[in-house]
């Protein structure tokens, strides 16, 4: 995914040599248009698949699936708390 490279590329911050810090279009400003490449990637791989809910940790993934979401007919999103 291409679009998601870029915004890692630009947006993302390299913390000590394990952690790639990309909170700042995950949560803090979230891209929609990002969201929307990523939600028809996943429907891309999971072509066939049947989907009945999604599920992410709560926080970051929850906008992600969202929307998501629409690409696998509005499927309920559940989201794991600590």
């Amino acid at each position: 995914m291409e679009l998601l490279k870029q915004k890692i590329r630009e947006d993302g911050k390299v913390i000590g040599d394990r952690i790639l810090k990309v909170d700042n279009f995950l949560n803090h400003q979230i891209d929609i248009r990002l969201f929307n490449e990523i939600g028809k990637e996943f429907k891309k791989r999971f072509q066939g698949v049947e989907i009945d809910k999604i599920i992410t940790i709560e926080s970051s993934g929850i906008g992600v699936a969202a929307v998501t979401s629409q690409y696998f007919d509005f499927v309920p999103v559940v989201f794991a708390k600590k």
